[in-house]
């Protein structure tokens, strides 16, 4: 029986040393099939590129015609709302109170509501350019890859992210001459029920 135990022993020790060992020629052989490549960094100022292309001129000047027509709306309900309000004024003398009091109400609670629309006009203007920006910032990454793998480069990082660089690493230009030539459209949309 001890002899068995003592053959049972040996047989896991060299099954252990066998996994152990064996699996570490298995694992140096994928590391040294496995070589990791020199880090090659590309610098691009996507907030630069963003801001200076032609394609987010263009949507910058078409939203704010937007806004402008929606301040143009806003502008008029608010002199209907002061006309009526100049008018309630004028007419108080004549007013019973509680009928004055509840006109002014009306004008108070059509004063508020168009607070709010304004307010839910500026939120939706916001929210289409960061969506906007957000498109145009994912296209901006696509060109910056392919202008960094030309030049053989691995590995990009955004200007504002980096503290110090080489001048040789920065291919902003570069991308920003390809983001103006691919004519990126952005497609602008308001939802007007929100």
């Amino acid at each position: 029986m001890i002899q068995f135990f003592k053959s049972r022993v040996a047989a896991v020790s060299l099954a252990v040393t066998f996994s152990v060992f064996g699996s570490g020629l298995i694992v140096s052989d994928v590391l040294a099939q496995t070589t990791i490549p020199q880090a090659k960094a590309a610098i691009v100022d996507v907030t630069f590129i963003l801001n200076s292309s032609e394609t987010w001129k263009n949507a910058e000047k078409e939203m704010k015609a937007r806004v402008d027509d929606v301040q143009k709306e806003i502008d008029v309900k608010k002199e209907q709302l002061k006309v009526r309000a100049d008018e309630l004024k004028r007419q108080q003398t004549i007013l019973a109170p509680d009928v004055f009091q509840a006109k002014a109400r009306e004008i108070q609670k059509d004063q508020l509501g168009l607070q709010r629309e304004a307010q839910i006009s500026n939120a939706k203007v916001n929210d289409v350019l960061n969506r906007m920006r957000g498109q145009l910032r994912g296209v901006i990454v696509k060109l910056a890859a392919n202008v960094a793998a030309e030049k053989g480069m691995n590995i990009g990082f955004d200007r504002n992210n980096v503290i110090f660089f080489n001048d040789g690493m920065d291919i902003t230009k570069e991308v920003l001459k390809r983001f103006n030539a691919s004519k990126t459209k952005v497609e602008i949309t308001v939802d007007k029920n929100q």
